[in-house]
Formats: C-alpha cells, structure tokens, sequence
C-alpha cells in the first residue's frame, strides 16, 4: 500500500510564492526510515536563512518552515493510522508543535494538532487544545466539531456519573447548536443534535431538527432512525411504525427494518416485529444483532420452539455469548425442558460470573418446578450479595434489587407467609418511584387477598399521596371500594378516569371486574363491551373476551360464554386460562367431556404445575367416572394449592364415589375450613352450603352404618 501525503500549500512571502516539500511513504519496507531521511533532507533544506538576513532579525512567522512540519505530521499521523503505531503518532505531536512554533497564530495548525490528541487517545489535551482555537476563533468549524465529536463518544461510551454525564451532553450541545449555526446544511450535525437533544428530554427540539435534516437529506438512515426512536420515547408508537413502514417501502434496508422491528417491540406488537426482523435478516443473514431481536420477540410471543433457533445459532457463532445460553434456558424452561432449561443457566453463569440474571432465572425455574422454598433461598441469596450497607445504590441497582424484593413477596405472597410478602414489598417503597409504585400495587393486593380491606386502602391512599397521578393506583383503590361493598364510589372514581382515549380500556376492564364480583353483571356487561372497542393488541383482546365470557359463565349463559371464550381463543390459541376455563365450563356441566379433557389437556402443556388447571383435569376424570386418574390430578393439585376449598371439595367427591366415606369426609371439614379463611379465594355461598349438605348427609349415613 502506498500512501502519498498531498500537502502542498502555498504562502505569499514578501517577493513569491514557498512550496512546501511533499512527502511520500516508499511502498515495501522501513516507511519511517525512508520518510525521516527525506525529511531530515528537506529540513537543511528549508532551513536555510535567507542570505544576508541574520538569524534574529527572524521575527515573522516562517510560514514555509511551519508547513514543511504540518506535512510531515501529517504523515506521521496516517501511517499512525494505518499501521496502528503509537510512535508514529507521537513524531505526528513533535511534528506539529515544530510547525506551530513557526507559525504560533495559525488556528488551522492548533484545530489539527487537537484532532491528533483526540487520535492519539489524549482526550484531555484534544480538549484544552480545542478550546484554546475557539478563545482565538469562535467561529472555527473544525474546533467546534471535533469538541462535539469528542462530547458525543463519551456520552455514547456511558461512562462518568449522572452529573458528570448531565455537564458532558450540555456541552455537547451547546458545540452543536453552533454547528448547525455554522454549518446549516450539515445534515450529520443535525442529528447528532436531535440525538443529544433526545438524551436531554428535550423532544420538541429533537423533532424540529431532526425533520430539518430529513427535510435536507429525506433518505437520511440516521435521522429516520433517531426520529423513530424519538417517537418511541414519547409513545407516538404507530407514528414510528407509520415512518419506519414507509421508508422500508422504498428502501429496504436491514438497518431500517431492525429499527422498525424495535418500533414493533415498543408497542409489544411482537408479531409483527418477528416479521420485521426476518426481513432484517434476509438482507443481512449473518446479523447476530437481528439474530437476538428475532429471539426475543419470538420468546415474547411464547413461540417458543421458533425462538430456540436464533438463540442457537448465536450460541454457535460465539460460544462464549453467556446471554444467549441464558435466554436458551429461559426457553427450555417455557417448554418444561427443565434438564434442559438448568444445563444452559449453568453455562449461562458460568461465563458471565457477574450477572445477576443467571442466578434469578435459577431462581425461577425452582419456583416453576414446585420448590418455592429453594427459590426463597436463592432470592435471598441475590439480595444478600447486592447489599451495600449504608453504601448509595445506583439506579440500576435499585432496579435490580426491586425485581428480587418483588418476586420473593410474591412467592411469599404464594406460600401465604403474608408478614413476609409485606416486608419485601415495603423495602420495593424505598426505590425508584416506577418500582415504589409497583411495590406499593403489591403491598395492597397482598393486604386484599387477606380481606384486610381497610388496611389495605389505608395503604392505597398514602400510596396516592405520594404519587397522586397514577393512574393504576387509583384503579386499585376503587377495586377496593368495590370490595368494601362500595361499589357506586368504586364506579365514581373509574369513571372520572375516563379520557375517551385507548387507555381507557384498562379502567373499562377495572370498572366490569368490581361490578362482577358485586355481581351487578348488566354494569359489567355494559364496561366489557366498551373495554373491547378499545382492544387492538391481540393480548389485550385475548383478556377483554376472556373475561366477557366468565361475566357471561357466572350468569349461566352458558352458550354466549363459550362464543366469548372461543373469540379469546382466536386472538390466542395458546391461552392457557382460556382453555383451562372452557374445559372446566363444559366438565361442570357434564358436557362434551373429552372435548373439555382436551382443552384443559392443552392448558396443562403451557403451564404442567398450576393447581387450577390440575384441579380441571381431576374434574374431568370425576365425570369420565375414571376415578383413579381423578385422584391422582387431585392430589397434585392440592400439593399446589393446599387450602383450595374447590380441589378439597373435588377430591372428598372421589373418596365418597370410590366408598373411603371417612375420608370423603375428612376432604369435606377441610374444604369448609379453607373456605372461611381470609385468605380463600372468592367461594359463592350456595357452593359453601353445599359442602355443609353433603358433609350432614354423610355424617347421618355413617351414624345408620355404625347403628346397623
């Protein structure tokens, strides 16, 4: 390779024009060797005074001296480059000051030697340099971008503290505003500053420059992408999606579909982002970035065996990528492939000693596998080894934290340790106000599913006063209320919410839930239904018909519910409550029984260990009078779910029915005495009576037996 520096610069010098020597570097061999001797020999040279002036009379600056110098720097400074040689970068410094000292005053010299500071990795000098052209010339372009340039990789590199990096991307904006003033044209600059402006919060001006750029260049990847982004930080969703689809019409670039993919992600619309990236990927196949975004959004969307593709494929590219192992064992646990699951969360820690997610998804799968206590352990060994005493924790840190206090209160919560659950959710208040809030939610529903009502909107209210726009703790209270027999102050409060908007769906579906369980179902009927013109998002119309159909169910609509239930099952086929709900509808009846068996057959593939689901299935055998399997689904269930009045009711059926008459009854006491504690899940009251019947039926027959 051949580098030929072209720096030939003319300077008027009293009587004529200097020359300055253009330097090459000889292809082959020794380049600095060769380029010092022609340098030392252009030097005596140049050096020379002219005759018959003295050496001090030298007064003016010697602009070809300075030139001669500013060119071998130059030199210097692409074989630096070239060659990755920090030596010559360091003759490059040496050069440059000697041109300097010949023409002190040249701000063209002083923005380069800066330039070759920030290469030589001397931000600090590149910096002080910088400024010191500015103090001369503050209209020097060149000064100014490489300041904003040197601001801007600093604040992309993350590092320094939060008001360190606050002084950082202030100054790194004032460069860039003065840039663009400079430079109106300047396409780059003018999304960088959308750029920095977006770090700051300040999004109008982000907008106003970055559609000044598009307005310059519309094809700019840069400031669709920013400007996407952008949209994305302030929930415009469907305007970055309506952006991004229409440049990737015209352009399909992979960079362009990754962005709207991640568009498509912000919005959780993740099927559409698996197809984005898809399209990604065909254009850039080997992309192990467009690789994991196709993982993760198809893990999202519980297509789970397709997610494992792309994961492996990263794990195959880079063997020691800890993240994709990890997300391997996230997988295989969804699929309850649970040997598997745990042989890549263990590959998974043991290359990324480090991280907390290894050990939490550990946690996890010991939880989903029926041992709650081992996750309590393992939890609390997580809390224990980010605890910093009296130490101030970072905000990721904080986050970290919030997540482990939240799922081991409601593993608590689960194993009715409810003073335990209490106190990880309250330590959850001491955070960040997004996870004070979600601690706080927490708190309360853990004080309603005790029935501690008054407590728990005691709670609700000093919540409220701390944070009083959220809007979700306002819904919680007026669950409560409805709960407290409240249920017109509960409905009041709902509807004040209402902002004719799509996120009135949320409080819709609040309002029905508080007059079903009031069992004013006419209301409730009349809020789904509005709940549902609001729904887009399949997930979202999934839960409106789902719960459409137990508002139905509860009424014995037996038929409307089914409708409402299969309209659930077609925006998710996957829905295990749907089919859990479904199955059991048609089992309680007596109807369709192997029908029934095989949806809650299929709730049972998603989620093998939930109690309800097992309870279904213990149901369904009950009817199908295959008594043994009846057991055996029952006895699961209860080792799940032990003070589940319905499955100790289940289970005292199938002891009467196979004649155990004593512990037909003993399952039936049981039953009643989960049913009048606080805690129980909501029994209707001709249910409870019953349990009472079969119980006094039963006692009076084994009195006759005992008599005969």
């Amino acid at each position: 390779m051949k580098i030929l520096v072209a720096a030939i610069v003319f300077a008027y010098l009293g009587t004529g024009l200097v020359c300055a020597p253009q330097v090459e570097k000889p292809a082959g061999g020794a380049p600095a060797q060769a380029a010092a001797q022609k340098a030392e020999s252009a030097q005596a040279e140049a050096g020379k005074p002219e005759s018959g002036k003295p050496e001090s009379a030298k007064a003016v600056p010697n602009k070809a001296e300075a030139y001669y110098h500013y060119a071998l720097a130059h030199m210097y400074e692409e074989m630096g480059v070239a060659y990755n040689r920090q030596e010559y970068l360091t003759k490059a410094l040496e050069e440059y000051k000697l041109a300097m000292q010949n023409d002190p005053d040249s701000a063209f010299l002083s923005a380069e030697l800066a330039d070759l500071y920030a290469h030589a990795g001397r931000i600090r000098d590149a910096v002080l340099e910088a400024e010191e052209v500015l103090r001369r010339d503050p209209n020097n372009l060149e000064a100014r971008k490489l300041l904003g340039r040197i601001y801007y990789r600093v604040l992309r590199d993350q590092s320094g503290s939060g008001r360190a990096q606050s002084d950082i991307l202030g100054r790194a904006i004032e460069q860039f505003e003065k840039i663009t003033e400079l430079a109106p044209k300047d396409v780059e600059s003018k999304v960088t500053l959308g750029w920095l402006y977006r770090a700051n919060s300040d999004y109008s001006k982000a907008e106003a420059v970055l559609k000044q750029a598009l307005a310059l260049q519309p094809e700019s990847e840069e400031a669709l992408t920013t400007l996407a982004f952008l949209y994305t930080d302030t929930s415009q969703l469907n305007a970055a999606v309506e952006l991004l689809q229409k440049v990737t019409s015209k352009n399909p670039n992979p960079r362009l579909f990754a962005a709207l993919a991640s568009a498509y992600e912000q919005a959780r619309d993740y099927e559409n982002a698996v197809k984005a990236y898809r399209r990604a990927l065909e254009l850039d196949k080997d992309n192990v970035d467009y690789l994991r975004g196709l993982g993760q959004n198809l893990l999202f969307n519980e297509q789970y065996e397709e997610a494992l593709v792309p994961y492996q494929q990263v794990a195959a590219a880079d063997p020691q990528d800890g993240s994709a192992f990890l997300r391997l064992g996230q997988i295989y646990r969804q699929l309850h492939k649970y040997d598997l699951a745990l042989e890549n969360l263990k590959k998974a820690q043991s290359l990324t000693p480090d991280s907390l997610e290894a050990p939490y998804n550990l946690a996890l799968l010991e939880e989903t596998e029926g041992r709650p206590e081992a996750a309590i352990g393992m939890l609390k060994g997580l809390l224990e080894r980010t605890a910093k005493g009296g130490a101030q924790y970072t905000p990721r840190e904080k986050t970290n934290r919030a997540i482990f206090q939240e799922r081991l209160g409601m593993l608590y919560r689960n194993t009715e340790d409810y003073a335990a659950a209490e106190q990880a959710f309250r330590q959850m208040m001491d955070s960040d106000p997004e996870d004070a809030v979600r601690g706080a939610s927490q708190l309360i529903e853990t004080l309603r599913q005790q029935k501690d009502f008054s407590r728990a909107l005691a709670e609700a209210d000093a919540a409220l006063q701390r944070f009083p726009d959220e809007r979700g703790l306002k819904m919680l209270r007026a669950q409560l209320l409805g709960d407290s027999g409240r249920v017109d102050e509960a409905n009041q409060a709902l509807k004040a919410l209402l902002e004719d908007k799509a996120e009135d769906r949320e409080v819709l579906v609040t309002m029905a839930q508080v007059n079903e369980r009031a069992k004013r179902y006419p209301e409730a009927e009349q809020a789904v239904a509005a709940a549902a013109r609001h729904a887009s998002r399949k997930d979202e119309k999934e839960f409106v018909y789902f719960l459409w159909g137990s508002i139905l169910e509860r009424q014995k609509k037996y038929d409307a519910a089914e409708g409402q239930f299969k309209l659930a099952l077609a925006a998710n086929p996957n829905s295990a409550m749907t089919l859990n709900y479904l199955g059991y509808m048609l089992a309680d009846r007596g109807l369709r029984l192997e029908e029934a068996r095989k949806y809650i057959e299929a709730a049972l593939d998603h989620d093998p260990n939930n109690g309800a689901y097992l309870d279904s299935m213990g149901w369904v055998y009950y009817q199908l009078n295959r008594l043994d399997q009846a057991e055996q689904y029952l006895l699961r269930a209860i080792q799940r779910v032990p003070h589940d009045a319905t499955i100790l009711d289940h289970l005292g059926d199938v002891y009467y029915k196979t004649g155990r008459l004593h512990d037909a009854s003993l399952q039936w006491q049981k039953a009643l005495g989960a049913a009048r504690r606080p805690s129980s899940s909501d029994i209707d009251p001709q249910d409870i009576a019953k349990i009472q019947k079969k119980l006094e039926d039963l006692k009076v027959r084994l009195a006759r037996e005992t008599k005969k």
